[in-house]
């Protein structure tokens, strides 16, 4: 059962999912038991890296940074919990208010750990509605970032007795305490945040926020009867004459035991006494498309727009993103595709987050349906120096993948602003498509090869320092010895180890008879896991 458990981490919990189809974990996954038997020891708990920051959009101007951890810090943590997952369930399970119950999927599909019930969410908000009349609403400010690593120790084996007994080594030999070492190696040592983007991170949080739950008990009377919790998203109901500050008080004194603080700006109180707004996912849900092909524009029309401004009102969600989804599960006539796309390109322009979505579903469709091609490469050109200029290394990466999936011929200027940016992504998206030939002109990667050295490999670009090598992909000669007779990457090599499989195209789940079948049954929103 380790071995299953570590398999499904390092295969469908690693990398972010938000990356373009071609990266990919599974051949590390298939060898992760044989490298975690060789690692243990003092020698990888000492084999300190920096992870690659892949920023994605969140809402307006806001950015998420997401972390490609390297592999064999990677392995060490996840191994950990593994191996340790009986434990680690067992505290889990203490939590009665968390709808966020961390498990192994048993799928073969989707991420490695199962997500939040959110079907549960809304029953426990009209639970909190019908038994309090009000409740608070509010979240953990900057969650991820903002968690210090050595309370995972605190979380396992309790903050007093940690602080107590760190000295001993009995401490120093527990998982508790090597889980706290192995997150932070993959950091370079830093010990405030934890990497956002493999499941690890999903599992180690939830840990956190259910030992802060023990604190909040003592603070705020009742607390596990009237409280609903989905990751860092916490609310509380009100009794009658109770104040929303008098609760907060309590939840911000258990959460500063563990160094962490409210989010004042997504603190609102609810029901009874406050403005009530419709939920915008009824609309974007119940929303539907004339059969009749003449009436098919105005409805789209009337559809983005009504969403567009749905979205102004809620800058918070990803209101936009889900509108553009529920509208590529329509079943639009073919002389109205084109109307159809234009509007899903000026929501991309509109917010970045619908980007990746965009990016995908019209390289999925597009030998099979006859779509604006001259807009869509016009919009691909005219994005790529415009988001490579401004670092924004997700959207960039997708409008890099969907040139090459609809094989885009793509003039070198435009690729000027990109070769200089500290990004394994789009170095090795950017090198498959001067393989593909798809790059008209000459192109410098010296600044990226300058990274295939054995500090590279412990570097924020390890992943292009040894995947391009291995793939023989630099344009000059390459010597590969700084991998071959690495300490642990050689072992990666000897097993033909691959992080970016070319062959690997858009994914089934961005077609419209996937998309119309995912809304059916109610699964079609994709709502983000990790805090906000």
């Amino acid at each position: 059962m380790i071995e299953t458990r570590l398999k499904k981490l390092l295969r469908r919990g690693y990398f972010p999912a938000e990356l373009p189809p071609p990266f990919t974990t599974d051949s590390f996954a298939d060898n992760a038991a044989a490298f975690a038997a060789k690692w243990e020891g003092a020698a990888i708990r000492k084999f300190w890296t920096a992870p690659e920051v892949y920023s994605i959009p969140r809402y307006g101007d806001i950015r998420r940074k997401l972390s490609l951890v390297n592999p064999v810090n990677q392995l060490h943590v996840a191994h950990l919990i593994s191996t340790n997952w009986s434990d680690i369930k067992t505290k889990l399970a203490r939590s009665t208010v968390t709808e966020f119950k961390p498990e192994f999927a048993a799928n073969s599909t989707g991420r490695a750990i199962t997500g939040v019930d959110f079907d549960g969410v809304a029953r426990q908000r009209a639970r909190l509605l019908a038994t309090y009349g009000r409740y608070v609403k509010t979240d953990i400010a900057r969650f991820y970032p903002s968690i210090y690593t050595h309370s995972i120790a605190w979380a396992i084996v309790g903050k007093a007795h940690a602080k107590a007994n760190h000295s001993t080594k009995a401490f120093k030999d527990s998982y508790a305490n090597h889980l706290d070492k192995a997150v932070g190696a993959g950091q370079e040592g830093q010990t405030i945040g934890i990497p956002i983007g493999p499941d690890t991170s999903r599992i180690i949080s939830e840990l956190i926020v259910v030992e802060v739950e023990e604190n909040v008990k003592i603070n705020i009377p009742s607390f596990e009867s009237r409280s609903l919790r989905y990751v860092d998203d916490i609310l509380i109901g009100l009794e009658e004459n109770e104040t929303a500050s008098a609760v907060l008080s309590g939840l911000s004194l258990a959460l500063y035991d563990y160094q962490l603080e409210l989010n004042a700006e997504k603190t609102s109180t609810l029901g009874l006494g406050c403005n009530h707004s419709p939920e915008w996912i009824h609309y974007v849900r119940t929303f539907e498309l004339s059969p009749k092909a003449s009436r098919q524009r105005d409805d789209l029309d009337s559809f983005f727009e009504q969403a567009v401004y749905l979205a102004d009102q809620n800058k918070r969600d990803n209101a936009l993103l889900f509108a553009v989804k529920r509208a590529a599960s329509f079943a639009v006539d073919a002389t109205n595709t084109d109307h159809l796309v234009r509007w899903m390109l000026y929501c991309a322009r509109r917010s970045a987050t619908c980007l990746s979505f965009v990016a995908e579903h019209l390289a999925a469709i597009n030998a099979t349906s006859k779509l604006p091609l001259a807009e869509i490469h016009t919009y691909i050109l005219q994005q790529i120096p415009i988001k490579a200029a401004a670092g924004h290394t997700d959207e960039l990466a997708w409008l890099l993948f969907w040139a090459r999936e609809i094989k885009l011929i793509v003039p070198a200027s435009v690729m000027a602003n990109v070769m200089n940016l500290r990004s394994s992504t789009v170095g090795l998206l950017t090198l498959d498509l001067w393989h593909s030939s798809l790059i008209n002109g000459p192109l410098d990667f010296s600044f990226w090869q300058g990274f295939a050295t054995e500090s590279g490999l412990k570097s924020e670009m390890w992943l292009i320092a040894y995947e391009a090598t291995r793939k023989g992909w630099w344009p000059k000669t390459q010597n590969d010895d700084f991998i071959t007779k690495h300490s642990f990457f050689a072992d990666l090599w000897a097993s033909k180890v691959e992080f970016y499989d070319s062959g690997k195209k858009a994914r089934e789940r961005v077609t419209p008879s996937a998309l119309t079948k995912s809304f059916a049954e109610g699964s079609g929103f994709g709502f983000p896991e990790y805090p906000m």
